[in-house]
């Protein structure tokens, strides 16, 4: 049985989806992880508790290679270049994978001199990379040759769950934000593209997953455009409820300035719910313009609130653009299939 260490957080869906697989492909699976919690049935190391903080990483460095050099592993996989690409650059007695996750490449990367200095210190400490994305794999390969010829697309896959939304007319249109509140998601978009709605005397309401800084601003920004009792907060909800909730809605919206992937759009395409979303990163390659969804520009309230009324009024068209996202997560997005991915390459490695 070959030995694996994963490096990542543990209290990550992707390292928790990720380290569960391949345990149940046959690995002997360890996770170390700054902060966060044990996963179960995994052997899960913590170092540090809450509030993480970047110089973490570097005082516990020396206790991570030590605990490296107890387990031997035939193979590391790290999630995330920056501070778990640091722990796992210092251990060179095995073949390692480094996962780019999306900001710690494209916007860490970008951040100064320095920072790209550093990080490329770290890339070239590792022997092969995957990138969730077409899009991000060539920021990475943009950014740093190191991972040239080096680096492969398995996205971050999704379980195909057996029931699907319904596409009914209805006098109020149903629509669901399912990401953190941070200006990087563009919430703030999200309000002022409803206010348009309002305006225009379309009926809506709009449930909102996840928590964040911008929370205190769009409240205030909600009571400003007189939005109040058509948004509703409801915070963070485990990963394992996530494909039932949007079950109960019309359309997902998805208003990112940046997104190296989009799984969140992946999730409400695999219930076949139609998906409005940023034309960024790598978004167009999860939702497809006019066929299981609708791309706008963004940072455009207007463009995001016509996109939405085009679907909200068009029952037929949700259905056609829903079910054509279900097949397209099937096609190119099933969990299993993506596993099979990254166990052929975990193989192949070790070898």
């Amino acid at each position: 049985m070959s030995s694996i260490v994963i490096l990542g957080h543990s209290s990550s869906t992707h390292t928790n989806h990720w380290a569960r697989a391949m345990k149940q492909r046959g690995y002997d699976i360890s996770v170390i992880s700054y902060c966060g919690e044990s996963i179960g049935g995994i052997e899960t190391l913590i170092f540090g508790r809450e509030p993480a903080a970047t110089i973490g990483y570097f005082k516990y460095l020396r206790s991570v290679k030590k605990k490296l050099a107890e387990i031997r592993p035939d193979l590391i996989h790290v999630f995330q270049a920056t501070g778990y690409g640091h722990w796992g650059a210092g251990y060179n007695n095995c073949q390692k994978i480094l996962t780019g996750m999306g900001s710690d490449i494209v916007i860490t990367g970008r951040k100064s001199p320095l920072h790209k200095w550093y990080l490329n210190s770290v890339l070239k400490k590792y022997d092969h990379f995957t990138a969730p994305s077409q899009y991000l794999k060539e920021e990475m390969n943009n950014l740093f040759k190191v991972t040239d010829s080096k680096t492969e697309v398995i996205p971050f896959g999704v379980e195909i769950p057996e029931n699907c939304v319904s596409y009914k007319a209805s006098d109020t249109v149903k629509l669901v934000y399912m990401k953190n509140l941070k200006p990087v998601y563009g919430p703030d978009v999200l309000i002022k593209a409803l206010a348009i709605l309002k305006d225009r005397d379309f009926s809506f309401h709009l449930d909102m997953f996840g928590v964040g800084v911008e929370k205190d601003r769009i409240e205030s920004d909600i009571n400003d455009l007189g939005l109040a009792g058509k948004i509703s907060f409801w915070g963070f909800i485990p990963h394992r409820e996530v494909a039932g909730r949007y079950l109960d809605y019309d359309i997902m919206i998805m208003p990112s300035r940046s997104e190296s992937f989009g799984v969140a759009a992946v999730e409400a395409s695999a219930v076949g719910l139609p998906v409005v979303a940023s034309n960024v990163g790598g978004i167009p390659e999860v939702v497809l313009h006019e066929q299981t969804g609708i791309l706008v520009p963004s940072d455009d309230p207007k463009s995001l609130a016509e996109a939405v009324m085009r679907l909200a009024s068009d029952a037929e068209l949700r259905k056609k653009m829903g079910e054509a996202g279900r097949k397209h997560v099937i096609d190119n997005f099933e969990w299993q299939e993506c596993v099979s991915q990254m166990d052929e390459l975990y193989r192949k490695l070790i070898q």
